[in-house]
């Protein structure tokens, strides 16, 4: 008999606020729960023709960060789960990131998964700590490992979705509207 093989979960995390003048530090984590390439050729396509391209949020132009938003809420994303949790600044960022991978992916794992996780910017000595931290006896992590979001379109959208949170949370209009659009479509959700 065959053994059946584990469902992969994969989590893609990025966070903003690490820089001094913020008060909050925003992080986001990016759960797929199907065919992981489909929808990294999904955004990819959506990232050309928003002309948004592999740009970080805070360095493309606003009405291409506000086009690329509005035309990912229009998309089917069902597999797609997106999570935040905003803290003070005073806390250690590595608490947050750990807190919102566990309840992330526990909220969207069947028995047996197992969780390959990806966070940005991450070197290979803390990609191990974190690997060891998040591994439990009900948590199946595969690996967790750094990726610059130059180059993972699911990091860029955990960097858009951090950015659009933080600008809403500092009164943008535009971005609070596209928060609560989310909301409302079950597609983000705050931890």
């Amino acid at each position: 008999m065959k053994k059946e093989k584990s469902k992969k979960l994969y989590c893609f995390v990025d966070e903003t606020g690490q820089d001094a003048g913020s008060e909050r530090f925003i992080v986001v984590a990016v759960i797929v729960t199907a065919d992981v390439n489909e929808a990294r050729e999904r955004l990819e396509k959506l990232e050309r023709s928003t002309h948004i391209l592999n740009i970080k949020w805070h360095k493309s132009d606003y009405r291409y960060r506000i086009q690329f938003m509005e035309e990912f809420l229009r998309q089917d994303n069902q597999n797609l789960r997106i999570y935040f949790l905003k803290v003070n600044k005073l806390v250690f960022y590595y608490l947050p990131m750990v807190e919102i991978i566990r309840k992330s992916i526990f909220e969207n794992s069947a028995p047996g998964a197992q969780a390959i996780v990806c966070i940005d910017g991450l070197d290979k000595f803390s990609a191990k700590k974190f690997t060891n931290t998040l591994r439990t006896e009900k948590l199946k992590i595969k690996l967790a490992k750094g990726a610059r979001d130059e180059s993972e379109a699911l990091i860029r959208l955990a960097d858009r979705w951090a950015g659009c949170v933080r600008m809403a949370l500092s009164g943008n209009e535009q971005c609070k509207v596209l928060v609560a659009r989310a909301k409302k479509k079950g597609l983000l959700k705050e931890v």
